[in-house]
């Protein structure tokens, strides 16, 4: 017990160790662009890995259809929890960006727990409605596959938590770990599981991992019952005024699945054992179109994190100390001058990523063993997905400016343009992701236009038209 003290000294004394490296000019771009990725992907790269290394170790051991339902049912977790963690994320964040004070450690704990059981408890309710619609019939599966997402749904909140705390480095360390719990898990076991089920409970062993770690910091922190109302009541204020944005996110996250729904549900879709509808062909080669513009995403997560979130605290700062008309719409000038010529620069290196790709295609193809349909859809699938990062970045924008109800337009528009040329399209041209490349590419044009419109007129959207206390 004696050693307990000295223990904790040590300790805090190497992670204050490990902040300084972190911080310093050569890692600190690195730890910032780790935290982005865990943001934008994290979830989804975990995924990935876990289940290429488990069609490695365990396609001797497992029938086809019984590692078919197993990714399947991971699949249709990180399918449907972003649908609800999405906009819980952006209104816990945004209760924790109005508060005037930074909230305690109490207060941040409270405001997370409240949010984690709403995401979990919204997650088992589409899981129930997805289970019945498509008449899952294997109960284990049905089981690991309702935990899995509840569990993931509260992992993405917590993330977005950590994010708006700027507690970059346990955001980090803990998906790092859970990351390796559920790779270790799932692969370890893989020779000894009886069932699909087995597997996807050990993945979500590493999830579950993950959202403890999370949560770690305000374990010891015994909450109140007025604590906890409080902070659902700061919630449910927050959620009055940002409503457009959290549904915007939640029908965003629709509009990047609307597709693959068409397919799926498609003359050419199929039925798994359990009864998930997937088509495998489309499914694996658009997954992989859609990693190519990871390292985009994440660079424009960044850039409006840091140099843009500077950039318009030093506009709202000269507006507050008294500025004139003229001076302030110079400054709005630069701020806009300063946003777009970011966005170009990080859009034409993802093009030039892009680019790479398209002409590494048949490479990348002949080694993951693709055939020449899902050839196809991986070339447009590439476009589609740098097409659908530019719209994203001009979303992004529109998020930035406060003009929420654009923000909203403009993710219904998405959502109902890849739905309605995926279904036109497919069954003239065939499966090729043709119908997201063309919903990418006309709704980021408007959404640019809009956007590019919005930063013109940035002082009426800060002040008037995304200022909620005077539209109420």
């Amino acid at each position: 017990m004696s050693s307990s003290p000295y223990s904790q000294l040590k300790l805090r004394a190497v992670l204050r160790q490990a902040d300084w490296w972190l911080d310093g000019p050569i890692l600190k771009p690195l730890h910032n662009l780790l935290a982005a990725l865990v943001l934008a992907a994290g979830p989804w790269l975990l995924v990935i890995v876990t289940l290429i290394l488990i069609s490695w170790t365990a396609d001797n051991r497992f029938t086809d259809e019984a590692l078919e339902d197993m990714r399947l049912a991971v699949v249709y977790a990180f399918m449907l929890a972003p649908i609800v963690a999405a906009p819980l994320g952006i209104i816990a964040a945004r209760t924790i960006a109005d508060t005037e004070v930074p909230p305690d450690a109490s207060a941040v704990g409270a405001l997370l727990l409240v949010v984690c059981g709403v995401a979990g408890t919204a997650a088992e309710v589409l899981v129930i409605i997805v289970v019945l619609v498509l008449g899952v019939s294997n109960p284990a599966l049905t089981l690991a596959f309702a935990l899995l997402t509840s569990a993931s749904a509260m992992m993405w909140v917590a993330f977005a938590v950590l994010a708006a705390c700027k507690a970059r480095r346990h955001l980090i360390l803990s998906f790092a770990t859970g990351l390796f719990i559920a790779v270790l898990l799932s692969v370890g076991v893989a020779d000894r599981a009886g069932s699909g089920s087995a597997l996807v409970w050990c993945f979500t062993s590493g999830i579950v991992f993950c959202l403890a770690l999370c949560l770690s910091p305000f374990l010891n922190i015994r909450h109140q019952l007025a604590e906890l109302r409080h902070a659902a009541g700061q919630l449910r204020l927050c959620a009055k005024k940002t409503w457009p944005l959290a549904v915007g996110a939640s029908l965003a996250i629709m509009g990047i699945w609307a597709d693959k729904w068409i397919v799926w549900f498609g003359p050419g879709g199929q039925s798994s054992v359990a009864g998930f509808r997937h088509m495998p062909t489309y499914d694996s080669a658009l997954f992989l179109a859609q990693l190519s513009t990871l390292p985009g995403l994440a660079s424009l997560a960044i850039y409006f994190e840091e140099p843009v979130r500077r950039a318009m605290d030093r506009f709202r700062a000269k507006l507050a100390n008294g500025a004139t008309l003229r001076a302030a719409n110079l400054s709005g000038m630069a701020v806009s001058e300063m946003i777009w010529t970011g966005i170009l620069r990080i859009m034409m290196t993802q093009f030039a990523v892009s680019a790479a790709l398209l002409l590494l295609a048949p490479v990348i193809a002949s080694a993951m063993g693709l055939r020449l349909d899902q050839f196809l859809v991986l070339r447009m699938g590439i476009v589609g997905t740098l097409l659908h990062a530019l719209f994203l970045a001009a979303s992004g924008v529109l998020v930035l400016c406060n003009a929420k109800m654009a923000f909203l337009i403009l993710q219904a528009a998405f959502l109902t343009a890849n739905l309605s040329l995926s279904a036109v399209l497919t069954p003239v041209f065939g499966v090729n992701a043709l119908g997201f490349a063309l919903a990418s590419g006309l709704t980021s044009i408007f959404a640019c236009v809009v956007a590019f419109e919005t930063t013109k007129k940035l002082i009426a959207y800060l002040f008037i038209f995304g200022n909620d206390t005077v539209l109420n």
